[in-house]
């Protein structure tokens, strides 16, 4: 039970989302646009209600890649694909063709493992806009499926190139790369380009995900030692990358991790060093003592 609520806490300080933490949250409130309240109750396993809401953005904000991806994805929730195709057909014959409509059309197809007919939905709307990296980025998931890596790797980094703050189009290079076999190559990459350019915030932020989710595994088999170094590596990622709100989660776990490990005073550099950064953090601030 101690490892489990260990690594619940962990994964509310790598992933806050004071939004969602409420039982009932007031959108006025927060001045959320339709997108976002969908977004709320797609999380929230509430996926009628939210294509409602996703029906609403297309007509309040206009028709979006990110909003078509998240609809479809709750109407696959539901096991409603037939009715999302309705949708889309009258959605498309009272609206102009756009790239995003075709889109749309790709990633039903792709839900559906029909990757024949996705992939010249995704290339109708890279036709009509190069720079739709949702499109570059599934026709990869496509060929990653058909195990033709190359293309695979190709389309996923046009999908980047469109987009190098999208993290979704790392984590998904990363994931051919390991079922390529080739489980160092995302990380030699990084190093690699880091070397030319050291803002490689994609990379670094992916890279971390990985090492963190390694130093859970480490910690729920009681490997500690594994544990403290692997978010040890993930804080030296977080540092290269200057992503300081990374930094501080991966300096209280590796205080936490060194306090149950009986180093006191290790524990307490960690607390002191959040707080140089977070003079507020309350957890941090609660866990320091003074030292004999």
């Amino acid at each position: 039970m101690v490892v489990i609520s260990f690594l619940l806490f962990l994964g509310i300080l790598f992933n806050p989302s004071p939004v969602l933490a409420q039982a009932h949250p007031s959108y006025e409130k927060f001045n959320l646009s339709e997108k976002d309240e969908a977004q709320i109750l797609f999380a929230r396993g509430r996926y009628k209600e939210s294509i409602e809401k996703f029906k609403g953005a297309l007509k309040s904000e206009g028709g979006a890649s990110t909003t078509f991806r998240m609809m479809l994805k709750a109407w696959k929730a539901v096991e409603g694909l037939d009715d999302a195709e309705q949708f889309l057909n009258n959605y498309q014959a009272s609206n102009k063709d756009s790239t995003h409509v075709w889109y749309a059309f790709g990633y039903l197809n792709y839900l559906r493992a029909d990757y024949g007919k996705a992939e010249k939905d995704f290339e109708k709307a890279l036709k009509m806009n190069p720079k739709n990296g949702l499109a570059w980025n599934n026709l990869g998931a496509i060929f990653s499926e058909k195990k033709q890596y190359a293309l695979a790797i190709e389309k996923v980094k046009r999908a980047i190139k469109t987009d190098p703050k999208e993290s979704m189009f790392f984590s998904n290079l990363q994931k051919i790369y390991q079922e390529m076999g080739e489980p160092d190559r995302f990380a030699n990459e990084y190093k690699n380009l880091k070397q030319k350019n050291p803002e490689q915030w994609g990379y670094g932020k992916t890279l971390a995900r990985v090492i963190r989710q390694r130093a859970f595994g480490s910690y729920s088999k009681g490997d500690l030692d594994n544990a403290i170094l692997g978010f040890e590596d993930m804080l030296k990622i977080y540092q290269e990358i200057g992503d300081v709100n990374g930094q501080v989660p991966a300096l209280f776990s590796l205080g936490l991790l060194n306090e149950e490990k009986g180093d006191v005073r290790k524990a307490q550099k960690y607390f002191a060093q959040v707080l140089e950064i977070n003079p507020n953090h309350i957890q941090a601030r609660d866990k320091i003592k003074p030292l004999d």
